[in-house]
């Protein structure tokens, strides 16, 4: 699994960024869009690695979700109807689940997810929890109970550098607003049912909030966008 040229990540023992990715894509291929069946080689191959790379796993999942949570993808997941704290989640953790070239195009351009195949569905509840899992397993141990916060923290930075995200990935849109900034989307999941039901489910006493919206939406992409290829 590791190769002794890649760079461990820092605030992590064993696991490097191509090997979380190359992993992800190995389990991926291997598995389709069959969650159950993902789940269980995911685990089986965090266990033949060792507890190292299951805490390791659990920990970059955790900080790849954390850097995901952006109010503009969470207002694309909503066309999708994932409207949830709980179920945005669990997109997240399906998003990390599709692959390096899913997670940053999505977040460089979240209407680039009308291009991605549900499967199952866009969430992946147990995705999140498959380090913890493999690590009880192996260890009895919970991988929540051993994240050395202080060495997250650097993960978190140094996996970030690595993120191109788009303008406009923290404005959380309003229905209003949906047709010209995630026309793909719109097309697949709203317009061709002639029912646009799309309501923004922000709190408005959250300073956050209150903040991103007042600092104003992106400039509109353009409208001759090419639809084909959904």
């Amino acid at each position: 699994m590791a190769n002794p040229d890649e760079q461990i990540i820092p605030g992590c023992k064993v696991m490097s960024k191509d090997g979380f990715w190359n992993l992800i894509a190995e389990v991926k291929a291997a598995c389709g869009k069959d969650q159950e069946k993902y789940m269980d080689m995911l685990k089986a191959r965090l266990k033949e690695l060792g507890s190292e790379y299951a805490q390791d796993f659990h920990d970059i999942v955790h900080a790849y979700e954390d850097l995901a949570y952006k109010y503009g993808l969470w207002s694309a997941s909503e066309l999708m109807g994932l409207a949830t704290d709980d179920s945005f989640i669990d997109f997240r953790a399906w998003l990390i689940s599709q692959g390096k070239e899913a997670y940053f195009s999505d977040l460089k351009d979240p209407d680039s997810l009308a291009d991605l195949d549900p499967g199952d569905g866009y969430w992946f509840e147990s995705f999140t929890y498959a380090g913890d899992s493999a690590l009880e397993e192996l260890t009895g141990k919970s991988a929540y109970d051993h994240t050395d916060r202080a060495a997250y923290e650097k993960m978190i930075e140094a996996l970030k550098a690595d993120i191109d995200y788009g303008e406009g990935i923290n404005y959380p849109y309003e229905g209003e607003e949906i047709t010209d900034y995630f026309p793909r989307l719109y097309e697949r999941y709203m317009h061709s049912s002639g029912e646009f039901i799309y309501e923004g489910n922000w709190n408005y006493n959250d300073p956050e909030i209150i903040e991103a919206r007042q600092a104003g939406p992106p400039p509109k992409p353009e409208k001759n966008m090419d639809m084909g290829g959904m």
